[in-house]
């Protein structure tokens, strides 16, 4: 079975950073992959991504050492079931506010005697002869706190055997505090929300992770700890090249005097 090297490296400490596909698209997710990030995560929580989408987009990194993530709609095990057994080495879970509803995720992920995942996945059997021998330990449970209700029950989450990650949605998060959006947020209540996770992740040796917006978050949050870090999205990134891409072309037609429709005035 393919190894999850994300996985890997977090559990040996050492920082892990990925991105988001919104998109579903498989040419985003084969360049990806050859960019020097350990990581992709597809996201299907909020988007119209669909299990026939993901398959190509398994089919796309699966020649490269890449896993990919899972960002499901939500803790069903229906959900969840169906998402692993189309092929996804890691599975990030929304908006966990509890224990319980924290034990019904892994549980989801993980065969018996560890978990109550059902027996049948039928593509990862046919790619890999030794998949049921190693699902268990390759799939990564990645479980979300986006919610201020969550970060009040970290410790209680953080007991449940099996979390892989802790990974902080920081936009829900800042709605449920009502204060403003953003990432990098800086509100002191948004700090001190995150700062009780981290610490709670540390007390209880599981990895933590957090979405960031740019490099220079993502240098600090490992500076603090963090661990399993996303930058980013595909649809982020490619607005923002070419919102500054037009930008400079504004910028230059007008120093050199011409106009936007190509003409000198």
């Amino acid at each position: 079975m393919k190894k999850n090297i994300a996985k890997d490296k977090i559990k040996n400490g050492i920082p892990s950073i990925g991105t988001w596909v919104s998109s579903g698209n498989p040419l985003v997710c084969e360049t990806l992959a050859n960019t020097g990030i350990d990581w992709i995560n597809i996201e299907c929580e909020h988007s119209s991504v669909d299990l026939g989408d993901l398959i190509h987009c398994f089919r796309a990194v699966e020649h490269t050492d890449i896993p990919v993530f899972v960002r499901v709609a939500g803790s069903d095990p229906l959900i969840i079931k169906r998402v692993l057994d189309t092929g996804a080495l890691g599975v990030v879970v929304p908006d966990i506010k509890n224990a319980e509803e924290a034990k019904r995720a892994i549980d989801a992920c993980r065969y018996p005697p560890e978990g109550k995942r059902g027996i049948g996945a039928t593509r990862p059997n046919a790619v890999y002869s030794d998949y049921m021998d190693h699902a268990n330990e390759e799939i990564c449970v990645v479980l979300m706190i986006e919610d201020i209700e969550a970060v009040n029950r970290i410790d209680s989450i953080m007991e449940v055997p099996g979390v892989d990650v802790i990974f902080i949605g920081p936009n829900d998060l800042a709605a449920t505090l009502n204060v403003p959006l953003g990432m990098d947020n800086q509100h002191p209540k948004h700090v001190e929300a995150v700062e009780t996770v981290l610490r709670a992740g540390k007390k209880h040796g599981i990895p933590t992770g957090i979405h960031c917006g740019s490099p220079e978050e993502v240098s600090r949050r490992i500076a603090q700890g963090f661990l399993w870090m996303p930058i980013a999205s595909d649809v982020a990134v490619m607005r923002s090249a070419f919102m500054t891409s037009v930008t400079k072309i504004e910028e230059m037609t007008e120093s050199t005097g011409i106009n936007s429709d190509g003409k000198f005035y």
